[in-house]
């Protein structure tokens, strides 16, 4: 009989017996893993959250750094603003309180410088300096008295705009410096002479100390063609051309975010100084850590610390409780299924309740004519010598012993066969003992022979006489055995074949072959056949529980079972046990 469809569903494959499914230490496991999955899932939220959180508030430590920067800004563009047009407003005061030839004097300078020094400060010397670019007098602690300045930049220009302020430069003196001039016009010669004052660069640098750097940042003054005029921290010394690029003139304070070459990103502020060269720089790379600030963050993490720690709590418990929910379903199942089990048996029993009857019956009837003939026997000795004799007649003795001892044998099958049937009913705990294969399959055999010679079944053995013993529990593999013979029964028409096998598949397991030439199973069927309530047969014919009770006994047992089916070519039952079961070496090595 050949059978080309083989299934064992990969569900079945992986299935546990009840006794692992109900072990503390997969409870304990599952345990773990939902902690652990919900405690993961529960941060990565959190998580979330903080980082959202902390993206907002380094945006907001962003706009309050530049709303910071603009307002240094501001104050600090002010202040230099409002010390150029000091300046030049005393130059402008002296220059027209005194005449050209007045200035001229040397005492009358130096007065005037050291009044100008009194109520101004911050200037180094004071020079008059005519038309032709000639410092004509001078008040200061250089020796720049005839100095031409024709040619510098700054004479050039307060030629055309009567003051100005000038870029830093080295002049003369060597030391870098910048100066404030005004001119005055002389009408009756139409010419002009010049009352300058010249600054350390150390004033401009006080000016903008009012900022508040922290050690990445920068603020310095630097020229619309990149020349620093004050210091940098990280672009440059004083005259030196920086690696700015220099923005577009725009009024007022220009705030913006960019980026270093290295990706660092930072804030650029500037703003140009009126009348005056000079462009007001700051570089921030900082941000703002107001104590507000501070306290969010520190409280946002205290609030991640503390979430985790409850959620881990509360995870615990939920947790416990689920397991035990969940072990206290797996014990009703288990229940559920010894009940459907039981009751499996007890319908398998009603089925051949007709047999069993019979197989009684036959065995009672002798009991009873035998046990008639003896009365019988025995009242005509009462009365009669003949039969006296006989009985006291050894040959005749003999006859007596025979048949009391048929109707021994007859009660002795009776026995076995209702002490087979009580063993079978009888709801039990798993008794692993070592078997004989061949005999439990011919033993169950034995409560469907006449139904299989009632419908001219062919039964074909081939049994291996050198099978091993299995170490087992045999109601359980005589249940199974039956269930799949009854199926097989069930399957085959009047006249059909049924064939059971057994063989030693290697040294470790031994296999148990059923087989029919009924119908088959379409494909589509087959893979479900394992499967609690699905049957393949007609209505109000069965519970569809058989092949699910006798997967779930021969996977308990340590074995597996598959089938394979093909329409009109049968279907056979591969049944593979070991010879000693795992659960039976556990308790064994336990």
């Amino acid at each position: 009989m050949k059978n080309t469809r083989t299934i064992e569903s990969g569900r079945h494959n992986t299935a546990v017996s009840p006794s692992s499914i109900t072990s503390p230490l997969r409870y304990l496991r599952l345990k773990i893993s939902i902690v652990i999955l919900l405690v993961t899932i529960s941060i990565v939220f959190l998580l979330i959250v903080l980082f959202v959180s902390n993206f907002w508030l380094q945006r907001f430590l962003n706009e309050e750094t530049q709303n910071q920067t603009r307002w240094q800004m501001e104050n600090t563009k002010n202040s230099i603003e409002f010390f150029i047009n000091l300046k030049v407003s005393a130059l402008r005061f002296l220059a027209s309180g005194y005449q050209f030839d007045q200035l001229l004097d040397q005492k009358v300078l130096y007065y005037l410088f050291s009044n100008f020094k009194k109520d101004f400060g911050d200037a180094v010397d004071l020079g008059v300096i005519d038309s032709m670019g000639i410092m004509r007098s001078y008040a200061g602690p250089y020796n720049l008295k005839g100095k031409n300045y024709s040619d510098q930049g700054w004479f050039k220009q307060v030629e055309v705009q009567d003051s100005c302020v000038s870029e830093v430069f080295m002049g003369y003196r060597g030391n870098p410096h910048f100066a404030v001039a005004v001119k005055t016009a002389i009408p009756e010669t139409n010419g002009f002479w010049i009352l300058r004052a010249t600054v350390d660069i150390k004033t401009l640098q006080w000016l903008i100390s009012t900022f508040n750097l922290n050690v990445n940042d920068d603020a310095f003054i630097v020229t619309p063609k990149g020349i620093l005029q004050t210091p940098s921290r990280f672009h440059g010394d004083v005259l030196k051309y920086s690696d700015i690029k220099m923005p577009y003139l725009q009024h007022g304070v220009n705030v913006s975010e960019q980026e270093l070459p290295n990706g660092t990103p930072f804030i650029y502020a500037y703003a140009y100084i009126k009348d005056s060269p000079w462009i007001l720089s700051a570089i921030i790379k900082s941000r703002a850590q107001t104590p507000t600030a501070k306290s969010f963050l520190n409280q946002l993490i205290a609030i991640f610390v503390i979430s985790i720690l409850i959620i881990i709590v509360i995870t615990v418990k939920m947790a416990h409780s689920m397991v035990n929910w969940i072990r206290d379903a797996d014990e009703k199942r288990q229940e559920a299924l010894s009940e459907i089990e039981h009751s499996g048996k007890l319908a398998s029993i009603g089925r051949l309740a007709a047999g069993v009857a019979h197989e009684i019956n036959n065995p009672l009837s002798i009991i009873g004519q035998r046990a008639g003939l003896i009365k019988d026997i025995l009242e005509m000795a009462e009365g009669r010598e003949d039969f006296k004799s006989m009985i006291d007649d050894m040959k005749n003795r003999d006859k007596f012993i025979g048949l009391t001892n048929g109707i021994l044998d007859a009660v002795t099958r009776c026995r076995t066969i209702t002490h087979r049937l009580l063993g079978f009913a009888r709801r039990m705990d798993t008794a692993y003992e070592l078997i004989d294969l061949n005999e439990t399959l011919l033993e169950v055999l034995s409560f469907l022979d006449k139904e299989i010679l009632f419908r001219d079944i062919k039964l074909v053995r081939n049994l291996d006489p050198d099978l091993p013993q299995i170490k087992t529990d045999k109601g359980q593999v005589q249940q199974v055995f039956l269930n799949i013979i009854n199926n097989a029964v069930d399957a085959v028409a009047r006249e059909g074949v049924i064939e059971l096998s057994t063989k030693k598949k290697d040294s470790q397991t031994v296999a148990v072959f059923i087989s029919d030439n009924g119908q088959g199973i379409p494909k589509s069927r087959v893979k479900h056949i394992f499967e609690p309530f699905y049957t393949t047969k007609e209505k109000d014919k069965g519970t569809g529980l058989g092949l699910f009770i006798s997967y779930g006994i021969i996977r308990k047992l340590g074995g597996s079972i598959a089938v394979e089916s093909e329409i009109d070519n049968g279907t056979t039952f591969i049944i593979e046990l070991p010879l000693f079961s795992n659960e039976e070496e556990s308790n064994a090595a336990g």
